[in-house]
């Protein structure tokens, strides 16, 4: 993956510029937001430069000859074998160069001071990966400087074994180095404007890249299989055995008879080129040719008729169609994607970013994406965010993690979070406008799969876990306003529920307010144990308020044996030794661990007071939600809880 980028003198990058892709944390999903002209595109371009050959646009009025681009790429150790010999030699000593060289030892090293804040958190990979670049002059007088600043110390680690001892033998290095790059990563660019011509030549060629390696395998096999075709065939031959001698016969022809009118004409080949044909060869032409006959339609509609919004969105949608079958690919994706949301209708926002977050998060593909739109921002469970600004031509770039966005609302720049849940909201209140959508919005990720769990499939609802109880109420108090509005609610065909727990911090209801002109359309409740045991969903300002969380207001049984895999398959012996203490209680209603309703009993008579051990198991579980969901998800379960069945009775 790539993990950072060197920049000097290309668009609005002047001078050396090192753009770091997480100095805290390697994510596979990156977002760029910022104020237009900042250069989050160009971030996104110059990859594209290097990759696919994109036009060099240099910075005004700098020395072209100083121009270049380099991206910092982080390989496993165990994907070394898929580049040439040479290259596995060099990656790395270049990669050791790269993870201790210090920014002291040169002045010019401290151009890129911000490569050696990330170096910091790379320096923790040493064990697994291996990090390494190669750069692009589009001048062609630097093109030996491949590792700019760094070049003469890296060229001199190289040479300090036999196999890279001369210039001649760097030469031809570097040239397969750059050939390994291309061919092992496969970047895909889907530029904010996209043409017929653009959607065209990335809908043919650029999907390429992303088909599955078993039918590129399968198609090559087929070229390769020996077979007899003709009597005349004394051997097996394959089909490019065939096309090759008889290409080759007749080419030798032609030459013959040209030359008996002038000597010196020859059909010579390229410099270091193979003269046959291979499969790889015709497997590329093959896939173009058949995507150039098979041309993507929406409905009746040809894609050139579409908006651009809707151009741009199938490209979306058919790159994710692709990339998430299950077969082997054969190559490393990085799709990269300008404004995903442009010219597209605010209510689909939501759903375009949940796919690309689906991608980088459950089919590990490395994800670049600029956007103006925040609504984005709470919705994303793993990933990096940066804030790019480049005010008096001071370029700074803020860096923050999705994992714990919430945490961070208070160092965000320039109201990040107001415009965030504002974007979210309108999202959120057009799609209940244009479709008769429903959202659930819950507090986090294990909320929203046990309640996909038990919901009846014919409901058509979207679940949006947004990290916390407190974010609940947030979201709730953006949606109100404009949903309490008459003229408004006449216009809405879905409804919201903003589900929380019940806990000492997040019962409060002075912030938010009442539902008296949104209760059939927004409603927000909280999960409540009854003293008769049934889970409720109660107002926030009903007088009962016994904590009470989802992982308490499940299927008792379902939950107990959940939880007994988990510590059986994770947990360790003191966990294992505690656990076997209890037994389930048949006669429990819901899954509480702690109290007089609880699902397991004592069976071993203690000293100790076998709430201690409870206390215990509730750590264990607030350690392993996300595993625990998982068995419970993944289980035959027949009850559903009762609180359940009146959310569906609301969205019905």
């Amino acid at each position: 993956m790539i993990v950072g980028l060197f920049l000097r003198h290309y668009k609005i990058y002047k001078g050396a510029n090192y753009i770091p892709f997480g100095k805290n944390n390697i994510e596979n999903f990156n977002l760029f937001i910022g104020p237009n002209g900042a250069g989050k595109s160009s971030i996104l371009e110059g990859l594209d430069t290097y990759f696919n050959n994109r036009e060099f646009i240099y910075h005004t009025n700098e020395k072209r000859s100083e121009a270049s681009v380099a991206p910092v790429i982080l390989l496993e150790k165990s994907e070394l074998n898929n580049f040439s010999k040479s290259s596995q030699k060099a990656i790395p000593i270049i990669s050791d160069f790269l993870l201790s060289v210090s920014e002291s030892q040169s002045a010019n090293y401290k151009l890129y001071n911000s490569f050696f804040t990330q170096q910091k958190l790379l320096k923790k990979l040493i064990d697994t990966h291996y990090i390494f670049f190669l750069a692009y002059w589009p001048q062609t007088e630097r093109n030996e400087e491949v590792f700019i600043t760094f070049d003469s110390a890296i060229k001199k680690k190289l040479k300090e074994i036999e196999e890279f001892n001369d210039d001649r033998k760097i030469d031809k290095l570097l040239v397969d180095l750059k050939s390994d790059i291309l061919h092992y990563y496969s970047y895909l660019y889907i530029p904010v404007e996209t043409s017929i011509q653009d959607f065209l030549k990335l809908e043919s060629k650029g999907m390429q890249s992303l088909m599955s390696e078993d039918v590129k395998k399968r198609i090559e096999n087929t070229l390769n299989q020996k077979n007899t075709f003709k009597a005349d065939r004394d051997k097996n031959q394959s089909i490019l055995d065939i096309v090759n001698s008889d290409l080759e016969a007749f080419i030798e022809k032609v030459e013959k008879t040209i030359q008996e009118i002038d000597s010196s004409y020859d059909f010579q080949k390229e410099y270091k080129s193979k003269t046959r044909i291979t499969a790889n060869h015709l497997t590329d032409v093959l896939i173009e040719t058949y995507f150039q006959k098979r041309n993507l339609k929406k409905g009746n509609k040809q894609i050139k008729y579409l908006s651009a919004g809707e151009r741009k969105k199938a490209l979306i949608d058919i790159a994710y169609a692709f990339l998430i079958q299950e077969e082997k690919k054969g190559k490393k994706i990085i799709l990269a994607i300008d404004e995903p949301e442009s010219s597209l209708h605010i209510s689909m926002c939501y759903d375009q970013f949940h796919r690309l977050e689906n991608l980088s998060n459950n089919f590990n593909i490395q994800l670049l994406v600029t956007s103006h739109w925040y609504g984005a921002l709470p919705i994303i469970e793993k990933g990096n965010l940066y804030h790019i600004d480049s005010e008096d031509a001071v370029l700074t770039i803020s860096e923050f993690s999705f994992r714990n966005y919430f945490e961070e609302n208070g160092s965000h720049p320039n109201d990040v979070q107001f415009k965030s849940f504002f974007d979210l909201s309108s999202a959120i209140i057009s799609s209940l406008r244009n479709k008769n959508n429903n959202w659930l919005i819950v507090e986090s990720e294990e909320d929203k799969n046990y309640i996909l769990k038990h919901f009846s499939s014919d409901i058509n609802i979207k679940i949006l876990p947004v990290g916390g109880c407190g974010i609940v109420k947030l979201l709730y108090n953006y949606l109100h306003t404009p949903i309490s509005h008459k003229s408004e609610k006449k216009e809405l065909l879905g409804k919201v529920f903003c589900l929380i727990d019940t806990d000492f911090q997040g019962t409060g209801i002075l912030d938010l307010p009442q539902e008296t002109n949104t209760n059939k359309i927004l409603r927000i409740r909280r999960l409540q144990v009854e003293p008769n045991q049934n889970i409720a969903l109660h107002k926030l300002e009903t007088d009962m308020k016994y904590p009470t969380e989802i992982e308490e207001s499940l299927d008792s049984k379902a939950f107990y044996y959940s939880l007994k895999e988990s510590i059986e398959t994770i947990g360790d012996d003191v966990i294992n030794n505690v656990f076997k203490k209890f037994a389930f209680d048949q006669d429990s209603k819901n899954s509480f661990i702690i109290g007089d309703n609880s699902i397991i009993y004592p069976t071993v008579t203690e000293g100790k007071n076998p709430n201690m051990h409870k206390r215990m198991i509730i750590e264990f579980i607030n350690a392993n939600k996300k595993d625990i969901c998982n068995r419970y998800c993944n289980r035959e379960i027949t009850n559903k809880p009762e609180w359940i069945s009146k959310l569906e009775e609301f969205f019905k």
